[in-house]
C-alpha cells in the first residue's frame, strides 16, 4: 500500500481471536487454493519511492476458508517493536489504482470494503531482521478497524504492512506487541485513520511509523 497522500505513520487494530501464530502453510486441514510470494519493500513516502528489500520475502496461502501468511524481512531498527497487519481490500475492482492505494484503502474504505486487523508482533533482532506469521479466517472480523468481514480470500487484494513502534518499553511490552497505538504518541498517528485504531493500545513517548509492506493482488479475479 503506497502512502503518498497520508503520512507513513501508524497502523491498525488488534484481534486476539484470529491471530494463530506460526501455522503450517499446508497443514491443519488448510488445503491451499493459491500460494504466492511477494517482495517486502520499504513503503513509499512523500519524499521517496518504494524500494524492495534484498532477500526479504512474504508468502501467502489463500482458499475460501481464509489466509495464512509468513513474512521475513531485514533493514529494521534493532530492539524496536514491529507489528504486522492484515490490510484486506474485499472489492479491489473498486479501487482507483492497481494495486490499491492508501487513498482507496483509508479514504474510500466503504467503497472498496476495507478491513484492517492485527496479525503478529515481535522485537527486532540485533541484526535488524524479524519474522512474522499469522492466520486469518474468512467471515466476520469484529476487532478490525472497519465494519467489514473477510468476504472472499480468493478475490481480495491483501497487503501485509509493518508498523515500527520504536524502542521496547518493558512496562507496556504486551501492548506494544499486540496493538496499533502501543508505545506511541497520539501525535504520531495519522489523522485519516479511524477512531478504533487510535484507541487501540497504551500510548507512550515513541513515534509510530509505517515502514514496510508486501502486496498480493487477488488470486482469482471476479468475472463480470
Amino acid at each position: 500500500m503506497t502512502l503518498t497522500a497520508f503520512p507513513a505513520r501508524g497502523f491498525l487494530a488488534a484481534t486476539g481471536l484470529l491471530c494463530l501464530l506460526a501455522p503450517p502453510l499446508h497443514g491443519n486441514g488448510f488445503p491451499p487454493t493459491a500460494t504466492r510470494t511477494a517482495y517486502v519493500e520499504h513503503m513509499a513516502s512523500e519524499t521517496a519511492e518504494a524500494r524492495p528489500i534484498k532477500e526479504a520475502m512474504a508468502t501467502l496461502v489463500t482458499n475460501k476458508r481464509g489466509a495464512v501468511m509468513r513474512l521475513r524481512t531485514s533493514e529494521l531498527e534493532p530492539g524496536h517493536v514491529t507489528t504486522a497487519w492484515w490490510v484486506i481490500i474485499n472489492a479491489p475492482w473498486a479501487c482507483t489504482s492497481s494495486p490499491c492505494s492508501a487513498e482507496d484503502v483509508i479514504g474510500r474504505a466503504e467503497q472498496v470494503r476495507t478491513q484492517i486487523v492485527y496479525a503478529d508482533g515481535t522485537v527486532n533482532k540485533s541484526d535488524g531482521t524479524a519474522e512474522f506469521s499469522a492466520n486469518l479466517q474468512s467471515g466476520r472480523i469484529p476487532q478490525g478497524w472497519f465494519d467489514q468481514g473477510f468476504d472472499s480470500p480468493e478475490t481480495a487484494e491483501i497487503h501485509l504492512v509493518l508498523n515500527d513502534h520504536g524502542p521496547l518499553i518493558p512496562e507496556i511490552a504486551a501492548s506494544m506487541l499486540t496493538s496499533y497505538r502501543g508505545g506511541c504518541s497520539d501525535e504520531s498517528l495519522p489523522p485519516p485513520f479511524p477512531a478504533r485504531a487510535k484507541t487501540d493500545g497504551i500510548a507512550g513517548p515513541n513515534t509510530c511509523v509505517l515502514i514496510q509492506d508486501a502486496i498480493f493482488k487477488p488470486a482469482r479475479k471476479v468475472r463480470n
